[in-house]
């Protein structure tokens, strides 16, 4: 069978860069977008999709006033 899509990712390392509260790249984004009603993540499987929503959830309970 002939490969009809070939997808090639750069390696460069900023993914697995963290700042200064221990995000990594796609979580920081996510973060950015936290006062947003609505917000989908898009990420490869094992990325910290759950950890980067723990994140905003924490600050919309903390920060943001809102109680659910």
């Amino acid at each position: 069978m002939v490969n009809i899509v070939e997808v090639e990712y750069s390696r460069t390392g900023a993914s697995s860069k963290i700042n200064n509260m221990g995000m990594r790249e796609m979580k920081e984004k996510a973060y950015q977008a936290r006062d947003a009603q609505y917000l989908l993540l898009k990420a490869p499987p094992a990325s910290g999709k759950s950890r980067a929503l723990m994140f905003i959830a924490l600050d919309k309970l903390i920060y943001q006033g809102i109680k659910k």
